[in-house]
């Protein structure tokens, strides 16, 4: 059978691409049309309706919701959400599902829908090629001048919406004072003008470079954009339970290549999916559920390890070498992990079943 996917962006197709990325695929003419052939069917990917309207099965890919109900003459429409959370209502949600539609999220939601497949993993392979990490080099960097870095500051020593990396920031700067460091670089008028980023389109640029910060450091801390209970406060409330991890997840794992340890801050669910697939952060090491240590407590915790080390060891060389010693075997799985999740997806039949089946997971 000949299953047709139309699409109109990266977006849209991301999440299915990854799908198949571990089979071989078929470019037509060096076009914007290609396809990949699973069993007895072949899936066609194409910006073009004409191409789509010759196959057995339709299928308009999208990612943003609002618009599903403009799309005509489909067997099926697929939506796929990466970069952040839902923010329809669930009664938008499920009448699109029960309509025999189909969500590929890296968002979480508050209810259970089988059309609704849910795949954090999702953002990590969206993030990869969108900002440009399939481009890097990972180059190792021997010299540490910090033990530990970060890319945040309490603005005027408080922010309501980030009080809780705030309390967390602050601290780890009692316990580390000068080791603790929070990258910058100089001010001047018009970095001051364009530092919005978004204005001009330069979003992207604000990612993958970070790696140069971070290889000074013996240690950095990624907070997640959402704390430890983000979304679980109240029930009821529109956002009640959506959840997801973002480029900056993605940093503490891949920059494992580079030798760096990361401590991992965000919603504990996600903290405990992340340790569940295999993947480590130094906070790992302290993080303790049955002994009510929080992901809170372990970053702290793991902030008092790293001055402990320092002290005795009095040079920041010294403490990577002993981390790399230690800890240096569970960066190599870090790495051979998500090489391995770039390579194929595990539930691959799972996603094809529910594209022509119509079966959730």
């Amino acid at each position: 059978m000949k299953i047709g996917l139309l699409y109109g962006s990266y977006e849209d197709c991301i999440a299915l691409l990854y799908i198949f990325s571990d089979g071989k695929f078929n470019l037509k003419n060096n076009s914007d049309t290609f396809s990949f052939f699973y069993k007895n069917d072949e899936y066609i990917f194409s910006h073009k309706y004409e191409v789509i309207q010759q196959c057995d099965y339709k299928i308009r890919l999208f990612h943003t919701f609002h618009e599903w109900k403009d799309f005509r003459e489909f067997d099926r429409l697929i939506q796929t959400q990466t970069v952040e959370n839902y923010h329809t209502t669930n009664d938008e949600l499920i009448e699109y599902l029960d309509a025999g539609n189909i969500c590929l999220s890296s968002a979480s939601i508050s209810f259970k829908h089988p059309n609704f497949y849910y795949e954090p993993i999702f953002n990590l392979i969206f993030f990869y090629y969108h900002l440009g990490f399939n481009f890097l080099n990972y180059y190792k960097f021997d010299k540490k001048n910090n033990l530990l870095g970060v890319y945040h500051k309490p603005i005027n020593g408080v922010n309501t919406h980030k009080h809780h990396r705030d309390y967390l920031y602050s601290q780890i700067q009692i316990i580390l004072q000068s080791d603790f460091v929070s990258y910058n670089s100089n001010d001047y008028n018009l970095k001051l003008l364009l530092q919005p980023y978004s204005f001009f389109g330069h979003w992207m640029n604000n990612h993958i470079t970070s790696y140069v910060d971070f290889t000074t450091s013996v240690c950095n801390i990624i907070f997640e954009t959402l704390h430890s209970n983000g979304n679980l406060e109240q029930t009821g409330t529109k956002m009640y339970a959506r959840q997801y991890v973002t480029e900056k997840t993605l940093k503490a794992i891949c920059f494992s290549e580079e030798e760096i340890f990361f401590i991992w801050y965000g919603p504990t669910n996600l903290f405990k999916y992340l340790i569940d697939m295999g993947f480590w952060f130094l906070n790992c090491e302290f993080y303790n559920e049955e002994t009510h240590i929080s992901i809170e407590q372990s970053v702290i915790d793991t902030s008092i390890f790293l001055k402990t080390l320092k002290d005795k060891l009095n040079d920041n060389n010294l403490v990577h070498s002993y981390l790399m010693g230690k800890y240096g075997e569970k960066l190599k799985n870090n790495t051979k992990l998500f090489k391995e999740l770039l390579n194929s997806y595990h539930k691959k039949e799972d996603v094809l079943n529910l594209i022509k089946n119509g079966k959730g997971n």
